[in-house]
């Protein structure tokens, strides 16, 4: 009888009660279960693949606990001029979340074609199994619909001083996709400088510029995909 050291006291009493045939399907458990788990995000190829059939879900910043504070503060204010800047406060923080959602909102309707996208709000997003997921039309979608289709996340990503900075993929199961997938769409650039001359939103020069990257980078793959199976049925023949 073989006796196992990696864990002495427990494959002892084990190969005493049941054998060892016994104990080597929990040992296979025991590999698998300490095996790296793969994540599509480590395929990005595959990745833009999936994103051309499936849906991008847009995550919206609603700045709730800011607003949330605001309010409270505003409600239990007594003095006139506290008060009033608080309401002043309020009102810039709600215009801008509005802004911004709109902005996205009519971005993606106008300057992006590669797949199907929906939206929610951070706020809804602790489970995602259960959140509220709209299109861009406003109307609801249910999970169930959603998942019929691979689902990817975009995220407004935050600085340390809680400004917006990036636009970041991720996958269903929650991790970023990696290069040479188009990713972290951040702000800046020398054409960002001409925004204000042209009159046109940021929203809408991001979205572009993602929309943008995303067929360049899937037609990279399918090209190289048709060259390759091209020379495999040349082999073939030969």
């Amino acid at each position: 009888m073989l006796e196992f050291t990696y864990c002495p006291s427990f494959f002892r009493y084990a190969q005493v009660k049941c054998g060892l045939l016994a104990v080597m399907p929990l040992v296979c458990l025991l590999m698998l279960a300490s095996a790296p788990l793969h994540s599509q995000a480590d395929d990005p190829d595959a990745c833009i693949k999936a994103l051309r059939e499936g849906t991008l879900l847009l995550r919206i910043p609603t700045n709730k606990p800011k607003i949330d504070t605001l309010q409270a503060m505003a409600r239990r204010s007594t003095n006139p001029n506290t008060k009033k800047k608080l309401e002043k406060q309020l009102q810039q923080a709600i215009e801008e979340r509005d802004t911004l959602f709109s902005d996205y909102v009519e971005a993606f309707q106008n300057d992006f074609d590669f797949c199907a996208v929906g939206y929610y709000f951070d706020y809804d997003g602790k489970d995602l199994n259960t959140a509220s997921y709209y299109n861009l039309e406003g109307e609801r979608i249910s999970v169930a619909d959603l998942s019929e289709k691979p689902i990817f996340y975009l995220f407004f990503e935050h600085t340390t001083d809680s400004k917006i900075d990036a636009l970041v993929v991720y996958d269903r199961s929650l991790r970023k996709i990696h290069p040479p997938f188009p990713n972290d769409f951040s702000r800046g650039g020398l054409n960002t400088l001409f925004l204000g001359l042209s009159g046109r939103k940021f929203a809408s020069w991001r979205v572009e510029k993602i929309n943008k990257q995303f067929h360049k980078y899937i037609q990279r793959v399918l090209t190289y995909e048709y060259y390759e199976n091209e020379n495999k049925d040349e082999k073939k023949d030969k």
